[in-house]
């Protein structure tokens, strides 16, 4: 199942300004230059036979200092890693984005890795406008494009609504090492709700199972409309991992303006109060008045 990403996903290298240390220099040097960086660095490794490769390549590309011997493993692991995500979106992308998800998303040791998300200056972050799983918008974004949301409505006198969408389960299915589980879950609801928008609407990926989306010229009823459509996509959808059969819920949040509130910051946060809200309630439920 291909996906609607970026054709070069955006990368931020490390501040090297300060590196002294010649096999890190050596590393950032294979990483951002090599075709090949994983079978570079593995050949690297073997050339320069220092004891500490992979702990100084984890501190140059994350900011972690880890003991070489977990080093190592996390190397490994993230080699197969990305192998299986190269395979589920059908393209290649660089290390440094599978890096970066890994850390984001399977292992979380970071909220912010340098690789792809350190925020070096806000000019920086700006830039990291996608998510390279998805194709959606980063969730950071979100409080920007509803306020310009927010004030074209006002100006023009028109409704729209946000809708904040949880995939349930897929947070035990991370923890409990089922990362291929989880990757899937994630392709495939992403693939539904980006088939399923209006070229208008916009898409955001906030973590490794919560999405948002910003509906213009849409009011409560037709937010409602959309998420209960919405939610019959994916209950047809149907994974098949590993020779396990399994279905997807989804639970919903909605607000609408200037019904719920004429604030964007109080639209985010009762928008995300109902998806929370929902959950509590049970799968496949929708709660649209707090």
């Amino acid at each position: 199942m291909r996906l609607p990403i970026s054709k070069n996903p955006v990368m931020v290298y490390p501040l090297v300004t300060e590196i002294e240390d010649q096999t890190m220099l050596k590393i950032y040097d294979v990483v951002f230059s090599s075709k090949n960086p994983i079978k570079d660095i593995n050949a690297l490794r073997s050339k320069l036979k220092d004891k500490r490769f992979f702990e100084k390549f984890f501190l140059l590309l994350t900011g972690m200092k880890i003991e070489e011997e977990l080093a190592e493993q996390l190397w490994d692991e993230i080699v197969k890693y990305h192998n299986y995500l190269t395979s589920s979106l059908g393209r290649p992308i660089h290390i440094t984005a599978t890096i970066s998800e890994y850390f984001l998303n399977v292992k979380r040791y970071l909220k912010n890795p340098s690789v792809m998300d350190l925020v070096l200056t806000e000019k920086i972050k700006d830039k990291i406008i996608q998510d390279i799983l998805t194709g959606m918008y980063k969730g950071h974004l979100f409080e920007k494009f509803v306020t310009r949301e927010l004030n074209r409505s006002r100006r023009h006198g028109h409704k729209f609504s946000l809708l904040m969408l949880q995939i349930n389960g897929i947070e035990s299915a991370t923890i409990s090492g089922h990362t291929s589980v989880a990757l899937q879950t994630v392709i495939s609801v992403a693939s539904v709700i980006n088939s399923s928008k209006r070229a208008e609407d916009e898409t955001f990926r906030f973590s490794v199972s919560r999405f948002g989306m910003i509906l213009p010229h849409t009011d409560k009823k037709g937010a409602l409309l959309f998420a209960n459509r919405l939610l019959h996509r994916i209950n047809e959808e149907v994974l098949s991992i590993s020779g396990i059969v399994f279905g997807l819920t989804l639970s919903i949040g909605i607000q609408t303006y200037p019904d719920d509130s004429e604030d964007a910051k109080a639209l985010i946060s009762n928008v995300e109060k109902a998806c929370y809200k929902s959950k509590l309630v049970g799968p496949n439920q929708i709660v649209y008045q707090l």
